[in-house]
């Protein structure tokens, strides 16, 4: 009876261990030559949500062990020195590999549970990633529409016929080969779906009109595929999806409502995980880029119908640190004083269009600049514009030093240094020269203006000087 027990307990013993290990990944490894102290494994368990995870060991001797939980199917990256290859885990892996840090990718081997997976892996990586002939840019790009076509048609064939040739002789589990197949699909689909704008881009060519035929395969993807969400290919695939069909509906990223119809474009067609994804995406970008009241809208809407409660928190947190400084929201105001020793609050130039620039002293390219910035204010008299250009130096008699004396169109004032700080988190300000243009509400028109030397910068500010309110409110 004792005997029964004991191996009864050792059988319990056994199956929580089983269990246990379900819930994890663990690789473990032999470096040759390394190249540094350590090694780490970067995750992102929610693919909705760029935030990555990062367990790092260090080095014993030139063995490594690491653990990490895992859940389902994932695709890491393995990062040393700066070497970085992508890991393939599920579940229950107990990998062991092995490289020489001075050729990392191709002496890579791996052994253990998930071993034919992430051979598969590092060998595609290294043929159709790193591979310039298989890549897009530089040279691929330059072809014509139809000799591009049977590039990607060339390189997908290849793709899969390395697939089968591999499956042929080692198994392969069947959310790896799902999760190959979405890279290959959609590595060819965001590619075929980016070549005519970026042949446009490159090639500083004039846009041609795609044959009739050259987009049909759009209809024919499985944009539900559950190993989808894992693809770094389908990831960046979506963006260019929903920004082609915003494109073919006669909408461009200038026009304020632009990721409002990103969005309706999602909505209408895709659905569950991929509509999901979709929407997430534009609404990150519309926090950052878009128009205030259309990304509000936007919000409100994916919350109510997304029960993804990290995800809405994530987006909500978003917005709240973002929406004083975007499209459509009033700029934070600040006091300065001019060269005639007069107090000048930025509130008080409502009614006209400010062109507001922030120079500092030390900053060569704001030296550079400003002399355009008064042939600007010039070309521009008599406009109900103001230039406001505000100088962020280290005393007000170092401002005064270089502007004093000199014939100046512009506004220029200068900001106490105690006040600078505050001025820079309010604004987002870095090193260089900065400019934002406001509409006669004080609301932002762009956070990122066009600098005073590009001749299209005229075309901006005439074009909101022909309402009475440049933004919506």
């Amino acid at each position: 009876m004792i005997k029964y027990r004991f191996l009864l307990q050792a059988l319990l013993l056994l199956m929580a261990n089983q269990l246990f290990a379900q819930g994890k990944a663990t690789i473990t490894g032999k470096i040759s030559n390394p190249l540094s102290g350590y090694i780490e494994l970067i995750t992102v368990p929610n693919p909705l949500i760029p935030e990555e995870q990062q367990v790092q060991v260090a080095l014993n001797g030139n063995t490594f062990r690491i653990e990490v939980p895992v859940t389902g199917a994932v695709v890491a990256e393995l990062v040393h020195g700066e070497e970085v290859v992508p890991v393939y885990l599920e579940p229950g892996y107990d990998l062991s590999l092995s490289f020489n840090g001075n050729r990392f990718l191709k002496t890579l081997k791996y052994t253990g549970t998930g071993a034919n997976e992430n051979n598969f892996l590092a060998a595609f990586t290294t043929r159709y990633v790193d591979e310039e002939d298989f890549q897009v840019l530089p040279d691929n790009i330059k072809l014509l529409e139809g000799e591009f076509a049977e590039f990607l048609e060339y390189r997908r064939n290849d793709q899969m016929e390395s697939l089968e040739k591999f499956t042929d002789k080692k198994p392969l589990s069947e959310n790896f080969k799902s999760y190959i197949l979405a890279e290959i699909e959609f590595g060819y689909a965001k590619d075929k779906l980016s070549y005519h704008p970026l042949r446009q881009q490159v090639m500083r060519a004039t846009i041609t009109r795609p044959s009739a035929s050259f987009y049909t395969y759009l209809e024919k993807l499985d944009m539900q595929r559950p190993a989808n969400l894992i693809s770094s290919a389908f990831i960046s695939f979506l963006p260019a999806y929903t920004a082609h069909y915003t494109r073919e509906a006669g909408h461009t990223s200038k026009d304020k409502e632009y990721y409002q119809q990103a969005y309706t474009v999602a909505a209408e067609r895709l659905q569950g995980q991929a509509q999901l994804m979709a929407q997430t995406h534009i609404l990150k970008q519309s926090i950052k880029l878009g128009h205030l009241k259309y990304t509000q809208q936007m919000l409100e809407d994916f919350t109510a119908k997304s029960s993804n409660t990290a995800v809405n928190a994530y987006l909500a947190e978003q917005f709240r640190t973002n929406k004083s400084l975007v499209i459509g929201s009033v700029a934070g105001d600040f006091t300065s004083v001019n060269l005639a020793g007069d107090t000048v609050a930025l509130s008080d130039l409502k009614e006209q269009v400010v062109y507001l620039s922030f120079l500092r002293n030390n900053c060569a390219l704001c030296t550079i600049e400003q002399p355009h910035l008064e042939q600007l204010a010039t070309k521009l008299q008599g406009r109900k514009v103001v230039f406001l250009t505000v100088h962020l130096a280290e005393s007000e008699q170092q401002w005064r030093e270089k502007v004093q004396g000199k014939k100046l169109q512009a506004s220029h004032v200068f900001v106490a240094p105690a006040q600078q700080k505050e001025l820079a988190q309010l604004y987002g300000l870095s090193d260089g020269p900065a400019y934002f243009l406001l509409d006669q509400e004080g609301r932002f028109i762009s956070t990122k203006a066009r600098h005073p030397n590009d001749t299209e910068v005229v075309n901006d500010i005439l074009e909101h000087l022909s309402v009475k309110q440049a933004s919506l409110k």
